[in-house]
């Protein structure tokens, strides 16, 4: 085993994790529990399994299943024999199916029930040569159960340069991108990450995040294995689940994206849940306001980190164990050791600290590329290994990194730049919404007005005069929305993100005309 744990195969951090823990319960997926010596001998077998099927070095393996064991394992196995990963959501529409299997072109796709009836077996057949069931059976299929009881040895791969995996993009700006990382990528975020966190084999990870999500692969799954912890996997998000789990198992390391921890803090009976084993976590993935930052920290007693990190990067930034509360509630920390951040202009020219530009990201875990896409990928990735994210930031004079929005999601509003995230920072500090999001909207003279559109708490009633009077005072006329649209759900994807080119469809016509 190399010195260097960064240098690991994702394979290699259990090897590791197995090692030294042995009996020690790895997963409750609250089906079972299992140790660590039985999780790398169902890795072994279904490594084994796939070999035998003809799975080899580079293959791809698509595998569209919820946070099971099982899904662990495969994760695994795959990692073990060098074949590429290419997970997705199990909830996927018919035409995002399709378009990744024939873009990925796996050997074998691996599926849960759930998947026949969103997708279907008998279209899956028609694009993937085998397919393997998990915890349903189907004349034709190939069962998970069904390991073979054998050994084969573990493929050598080069973590700099081998892909773990092709994560697809969420599609909320069109056509899903399959982002090629390696398995370096993946396993220096989570060393890095858990050292960070000081995390250690007493702890309990709860892991709600989807694991065929980067959050919930790398900053949860694979930061636990890191260190031999404990995982408690959920295989659909509750927020009351969650508080009960946290309570019986004796949580200590809690990650999520902002929804999560929100949802949490809205239970009627919060107060009455056990929550003295949280010890630390990391909220990421969307945008918080600092006052919901300190409320989780408050509420739930848990040294919350912000982070930021895309799919295409992994993760980039982290607020220290030791930050002050200003530094973790306003800012999304400093770059993570190992990757270098600057904020540029609209040419590329990087601005000095104070300046709002797009971030810029140079690191061990930026991506090969977009899988058949090198257009796309040169539009990004410059020769010298610099990601252009396509969000906007500011590095204040200490290297905090600050986020203001998305490039695309600025909103011109009669020649005025307006950046939606501002305003939702505010929107979200009202005692009665709980979700916001500001989107811009077409306006004939104006070229764009501004569009807030509010989920309220449970019970909570308003009107758009209540909420623009609330603005009135905190933000600059012009920035003030010209029309509230009050909603039940939001559109988002699995990571919890807002999808705002849906959520724009869905007000458009009913706002358009009256504004």
């Amino acid at each position: 085993m190399n010195k260097d744990k960064n240098l690991m195969t994702v394979y290699g951090l259990l090897e590791n994790a197995a090692s030294s823990q042995k009996e020690k319960e790895a997963i409750f997926d609250l089906t079972r529990r299992v140790s660590y010596r039985e999780m790398k001998k169902d890795v072994d077998m279904f490594a084994a399994t796939l070999y035998s099927l003809g799975i080899q070095k580079s293959d791809r393996i698509a595998v569209s299943l919820p946070n099971w064991y099982e899904t662990a394992v495969i994760f695994f196995a795959a990692a073990k024999i060098g074949a590429i990963l290419v997970p997705f959501n199990p909830k996927y529409r018919s035409h995002e199916v399709e378009y990744i299997l024939k873009n990925s072109e796996p050997k074998i796709l691996i599926v849960s029930e759930e998947f026949d009836r969103n997708f279907g077996l008998n279209e899956a057949k028609k694009i993937v040569p085998s397919l393997i069931s998990v915890r349903f059976s189907r004349e034709g299929l190939h069962a998970y159960e069904d390991k073979v009881d054998g050994h084969v040895k573990a493929a050598e791969v080069d973590v700099n340069d081998d892909l773990f995996c092709i994560l697809y993009t969420s599609g909320t700006t069109g056509v899903p991108k399959g982002v090629m990382i390696t398995h370096r990528g993946v396993v220096q975020s989570a060393h890095t990450l858990a050292g960070e966190l000081r995390c250690a084999a007493e702890d309990v990870f709860i892991i709600s995040a989807p694991l065929f999500h980067i959050f919930g692969m790398a900053c949860n799954l694979l930061c636990a294995v890191s260190t031999g912890a404990r995982m408690v996997l959920q295989e659909k998000y509750h927020p009351v689940q969650t508080l009960k789990l946290i309570e019986q198992e004796k949580v200590t390391i809690q990650q999520g994206v902002p929804t999560m921890f929100i949802k949490e803090l809205e239970v009627d009976d919060f107060e009455s849940f056990d929550l003295s084993t949280l010890r630390a976590g990391m909220v990421g993935a969307a945008p918080i306001p600092p006052s919901k930052v300190m409320e989780i920290r408050e509420r739930m007693g848990i040294n919350l980190c912000q982070s930021f990190g895309i799919t295409e990067t992994v993760s980039v930034t982290m607020t220290l164990y030791d930050d002050d509360e200003l530094k973790i509630t306003q800012t999304l920390g400093k770059p993570i050791p190992g990757v270098q951040l600057k904020i540029v202009d609209e040419n590329r020219v990087e601005l000095p600290s104070g300046q709002t530009g797009e971030i810029a990201i140079k690191s061990f875990g930026t991506m090969k590329g977009y899988y058949k896409m090198p257009e796309q990928t040169a539009q990004v990735l410059d020769a010298d290994g610099w990601f252009y994210t396509g969000d906007l930031g500011i590095l204040d004079g200490e290297g905090y990194l600050h986020f203001v929005g998305r490039k695309k999601e600025m909103i011109i509003r009669g020649g005025y730049n307006i950046y939606p995230q501002e305003i939702e920072s505010v929107l979200i500090k009202h005692r009665k919404i709980l979700g916001a999001a500001v989107i811009g909207i077409p306006d004939t003279v104006l070229g764009e007005v501004v569009c807030a559109v509010i989920q309220l708490r449970n019970g909570a009633e308003s009107s758009e005069e209540e909420i623009k009077e609330f603005l009135k005072d905190q933000i600059a006329n012009y920035k003030i929305p010209g029309k509230v649209v009050f909603i039940n759900e939001f559109p988002t994807t699995a990571s919890g993100k807002i999808q705002k080119m849906k959520l724009r469809d869905q007000v458009s016509n009913q706002v358009c005309g009256t504004v």
